[in-house]
C-alpha cells in the first residue's frame, strides 16, 4: 500500500451521539425533597396516561438516522391560518391540522426513518490504500468451498496481493492466516470490525470493545479491551502486512518467495505459539493452491492506482488520488474521465498535470510512472453530478484528445454522490418560552438547485402533517469538516414552534426538506428524523398533614399531557379499600424550582399544588392513604388523564386501654376499665373477652355498653370515643382455671360476633387465686 508521511488524511468518519428519551414513569417515594436545580429526584410511582384508544406510549431518539428516497412518503402543504414564518418569532400549528390530527384513528405503521448514507467512500492516503486490477479469487482452489468461503477469499485476494508489492508479505502466507485466524471471517470480531488478525488499537480512530483473555498474575483474566475496526477486508488485510513490514522481529520474511520458509519464520519470530502453527498454514497453502496469490503478486505488469477522494467541496466536485503503469512513455497524456457509473455515459474530461506522490514511488519504484502519477481534479459542481453515480477513468494516451492510444486505462470503482445526513442538535420543549424548540442540520448533494428550505412537523401516530415552515439554511462549519457534501457548510436550520395539544402523546417526526418548489412540493429531497413524543411526566410529593378533621397536601406535578388535559385535580384515594375518598380541582403553583430541574417539561414552571381536604381522621385510622395528582380533559377530572399516585401514607390511629380492676367472688370474676380507640369508629360492637393465658384459649365473650367516662376523655382528647369508652362485664369461672394466668382482652369489631375488622388491647395476664369464693 502507498504511503505518505506528509499525507492529510481525507477520509471522515463521524460517530454520531445517540439521544434517549423517554417518557416519565410514578412517583412511589416521599420525604422531605424539593425539586433542585443540581439534582433533583421524582417521586413518581407509577404515571399512566390514559387515552381513548387505551394506549401508553415512549420514546426512543435515536440521533444516528439518515436518508430516506423522496418517493417514499410525501406530506403534502395544508392550509395555515396562523403564524408560519420562523422570521416572525415562534411558529403555530393552525387549529385546521391540529383538529385534523385529532381527529384521526392512529395507525399500526413502523415511522419512516432516515439513515445516513456517506456512500462517497473517501480513501485513505495516510494509509495508502491502492486498488488493483486483481478480481474475484483468481487462480486458487476453490473446490467444495460454500459460496460464502468462495466470497470471502474474493474479499481477501486483492489485499493479499497488494500486501506484497506494497510491504513485501507473502500472499499465499497473508490467505492463510485470514483463513485460520478469523474463521473464513465468521469470528465475532470480523463480523463486528472486519478485523480478520486480532491486532488491538485502533484504525483511523475506529474500534471496537470485545472480550478477550490476558495473563496476570499467573493466571489469564478476561478483560474488555479495544480492537482495530476496520471499514473493510481489504483494509484488515493490508494493515496486517504493515504490521509485520513495521515490526523489525518479523524482518525475515519480509521479500521472501518461498512459502514453506515463511510459514517457518512466522512461528520461528514469536507470532504464534501453537508448535503446529506452521504445519497448518501450509496444508491450508497447499489445499487451496493458495501459491497461485504469490505468483500474480510476482507479475511485474503494473496497472494500479487508488482514488483517495471523490467529494463535493464547496460548489465543486474534487477528485484525488493516483495511477500508476509500466506501459507508459514520456510523450503520453494524463487525462481524467468521468463517467455516470450507472450509465457509463461520460460526463466529463481533462488532462491533468501531474502531482507528485512520494508514497507512491515508494511503494512501486519499477513502476514506469508512479510518484508523478498523482493527480488532482477539480471540477465545477452542477445538478449534474448530485446523486449520481460517479465512475472515474485515469487513461494514459499518446492523443490530445484523451482517446486511447497506447497506455493503460484504470476504471475505479464508481463513487456515489449521494450523501444525505442529518442530526437533531435539539427536539426539546422549552418550559420558559412554552415552546417546541428545534435545531439542527441537513447536508445533502442532492440539494443543489433545491433553493427552498422547509421543516415540517410530522404526527407519525396519525401519518398526518402538522406543518411545514420555509426557514433560512444557516451557516455550520461543524458540518463542513466533517462531510464533503454541496451544502453542509450552510445546512443549518433553527425554528421554535409554540406549544399546541397536537404535539402531546403521539409520535412527532421533524423531516427536514430541501424543494425546488416555494410550497415545499416538486422535485425534493427529504431527511425524516426519529420520531419522538412527548410524554414526560414527573413529580413529587413534599407534604401530607392529617388532624383530626383535615388533611393538608402539596407537591408538584409537571407534565407533558397538560397541555391538553389542561383539568388539575388532586385525589385522596384509601388504598386499603380501594375506594375513593374525595377530590378537588386546584389552580396550579408556580414551582421555579422544578422548573429548573426539568426545564424540557412543558408546564414545570407552574407544576404545583396545596390543596385541604376536609377529612374524618378516625373514620380512616389506620388506613392507607394515597394521594393522586391528575391532569384530565374533562372538568369532572375523568376521560383522558394522566396520573402521578404518590405512596400511600398510614392514617394515624390511637389505641388506649386500662384494666381497673379485676375481682374474683362466688365463682366469678367481674372486670372494668375503658378502651380509647379510634378505630371504634367503624368497628362499633364492643366486647370483653376472658382468656385463658396458660392454655391458649378463650373462656368467654360479653358484648358490652361502652360507659361514660370523663377523665379518659380528659387526658385523650384526641381519641375519637375516649369520653364514652368504659366497660364492666361479668364471667362465671370453673375450678379447672385454679392457677391458671387469665388475661382480659378489649375488642372493637365491625361484626355481631366480634370477629371481621377488630382491633383488641390486651391487657396484663393475672394469676386465679386457688380460692374462687
Amino acid at each position: 500500500m502507498a504511503r505518505d508521511s506528509n499525507s492529510k488524511n481525507n477520509q471522515f468518519r463521524v460517530v454520531l451521539p445517540v439521544i434517549f428519551t423517554f417518557g416519565a414513569s410514578l412517583v412511589f417515594f416521599q420525604g422531605n425533597a424539593h425539586a433542585d436545580d443540581a439534582n433533583v429526584t421524582a417521586n413518581t410511582a407509577v404515571t399512566t396516561t390514559q387515552t381513548s384508544d387505551n394506549q401508553q406510549s415512549s420514546n426512543y431518539q435515536n440521533a444516528n438516522v439518515a436518508l430516506m428516497t423522496a418517493q417514499a412518503v410525501q406530506t403534502h402543504a395544508a392550509e395555515q391560518t396562523a403564524n408560519t414564518d420562523p422570521n416572525k418569532g415562534a411558529v403555530d400549528i393552525s387549529a385546521e391540522n391540529a383538529q385534523n390530527v385529532a381527529n384521526a384513528p392512529a395507525v399500526d405503521t413502523q415511522p419512516n426513518v432516515s439513515t445516513n448514507q456517506i456512500s462517497n467512500t473517501q480513501a485513505d492516503p495516510e494509509n495508502g490504500t491502492a486498488s488493483t486490477t486483481v478480481s474475484g479469487t483468481g487462480n486458487i482452489n476453490t473446490n467444495g468451498l460454500s459460496a460464502r468461503n468462495v466470497q470471502f477469499l474474493e474479499s481477501i485476494h486483492q489485499g493479499a496481493v497488494d500486501g506484497w508489492k506494497q510491504f513485501g508479505v507473502l500472499p499465499s502466507l497473508t490467505g492463510a492466516q485470514a483463513i485460520i485466524e478469523s474463521g473464513w471471517g465468521q469470528s465475532a470480531l470480523t463480523t463486528q470490525g472486519h478485523n480478520l488478525f486480532g491486532i488491538k488499537g485502533s484504525y483511523n480512530g475506529q474500534s471496537v470493545t470485545m472480550p478477550t483473555y490476558e495473563y496476570y498474575g499467573g493466571r489469564y483474566v478476561q478483560i474488555n479491551d479495544a480492537f482495530r475496526a476496520y471499514p473493510s477486508n481489504y483494509e484488515s488485510i493490508v494493515d496486517h502486512g504493515r504490521f509485520l513490514k513495521e515490526n523489525s522481529r518479523y524482518s525475515n520474511l519480509i521479500g521472501q518467495k518461498d512459502y514453506q520458509t515463511v510459514t517457518r519464520l512466522i512461528r520461528q519470530d514469536g507470532y504464534a505459539t501453537d508448535p503446529q502453527y506452521t504445519n497448518t498454514l501450509n496444508r491450508v497453502i497447499r489445499q487451496y493452491n493458495l501459491t497461485a496469490w504469490d505468483q500474480e503478486a510476482f507479475n511485474d505488469n503494473i496497472n494500479t492506482g487508488h482514488i483517495d477522494n471523490v467529494s463535493v467541496q464547496g460548489n465543486n466536485l474534487k477528485v484525488e488520488g493516483w495511477h500508476a503503469t509500466n506501459n507508459y512513455d514520456q510523450s503520453m497524456h494524463h487525462f481524467i474521465i468521468l463517467l455516470d457509473g450507472n450509465t457509463k455515459q461520460e460526463l466529463y474530461r481533462q488532462e491533468v498535470p501531474g502531482t507528485y506522490r512520494q508514497d507512491v514511488q515508494n511503494a512501486y519504484p519499477n513502476a514506469k510512472i508512479s510518484g508523478w502519477g498523482g493527480f488532482s481534479l477539480t471540477v465545477p459542481n452542477s445538478a449534474n453530478f448530485a446523486g449520481k453515480a460517479i465512475q472515474v477513468v485515469s487513461r494514459y494516451t499518446k492523443n490530445t484528445n484523451g482517446e486511447p492510444n497506447g497506455g493503460d486505462d484504470l476504471w475505479f470503482d464508481s463513487v456515489n454522490l449521494n450523501t444525505n445526513a442529518g442530526y437533531l442538535d435539539n427536539f426539546n420543549i422549552d418550559a420558559v418560552t412554552n415552546t417546541l424548540n428545534i435545531s439542527g442540520w441537513h447536508a445533502t448533494d442532492q440539494s443543489a438547485g433545491k433553493d427552498h428550505h422547509f421543516i415540517i412537523l410530522y404526527d407519525a401516530t396519525k401519518n398526518r402533517e402538522l406543518g411545514r415552515y420555509e426557514v433560512n439554511s444557516a451557516i455550520r462549519n461543524d458540518v463542513a469538516k466533517v462531510y464533503n457534501v454541496y451544502n453542509a457548510g450552510k445546512s443549518g436550520f433553527n425554528l421554535q414552534v409554540n406549544i399546541s395539544p397536537a404535539l402531546i402523546g403521539d409520535n412527532i417526526q421533524v423531516i427536514s426538506r430541501y424543494s425546488n418548489a416555494a410550497n415545499g412540493e416538486g422535485n425534493y429531497v427529504d431527511y425524516w428524523f426519529a420520531p419522538k413524543t412527548f410524554n414526560a411526566n414527573q413529580s413529587y410529593l413534599d407534604k401530607v398533614e392529617i388532624s383530626d378533621n383535615q388533611v393538608h397536601v402539596s407537591g408538584w406535578q409537571a407534565a407533558d399531557a397538560s397541555v391538553k388535559e389542561q383539568n388539575h385535580f388532586v385525589i385522596l384515594y384509601d388504598a386499603t379499600t380501594h375506594q375513593e375518598i374525595a377530590r378537588k380541582q386546584v389552580s396550579n403553583v408556580s414551582r421555579p424550582d422544578v422548573q429548573r430541574a426539568y426545564p424540557n417539561i412543558a408546564n414545570a414552571g407552574k407544576s404545583g399544588f396545596d390543596v385541604t381536604f376536609d377529612f374524618n381522621r378516625a373514620a380512616y385510622a389506620g388506613h392507607q392513604l394515597q394521594v393522586i395528582s391528575r391532569y384530565s380533559d374533562a372538568n369532572n377530572g375523568e376521560g383522558n388523564h394522566t396520573d402521578a399516585w404518590f405512596a400511600p401514607t398510614t392514617v394515624p390511629s390511637n389505641n388506649q386501654g386500662f384494666l381497673d380492676s379485676f375481682v374474683v367472688k362466688n365463682g366469678e370474676v367481674t372486670v372494668t376499665g375503658w378502651q380509647a380507640a379510634d378505630q371504634s369508629y367503624n368497628q362499633k360492637n364492643h366486647f370483653v373477652i376472658l382468656y385463658d393465658a396458660t392454655t391458649h384459649r378463650e373462656i368467654a365473650r360479653q358484648q358490652v355498653t361502652n360507659l361514660d367516662r370523663p377523665d379518659v376523655q380528659k387526658a385523650y382528647p384526641s381519641i375519637y370515643n375516649s369520653a364514652k369508652s368504659g366497660f364492666k362485664a361479668a364471667f362465671k369461672l370453673d375450678s379447672s382455671l385454679i392457677g391458671h394466668e387469665i388475661q382480659v382482652v378489649s375488642r372493637y369489631s365491625d361484626a355481631n360476633n366480634g370477629e371481621g375488622n377488630r382491633t383488641d388491647f390486651w391487657f396484663d395476664t393475672i394469676k386465679l387465686p386457688h380460692n374462687l369464693y
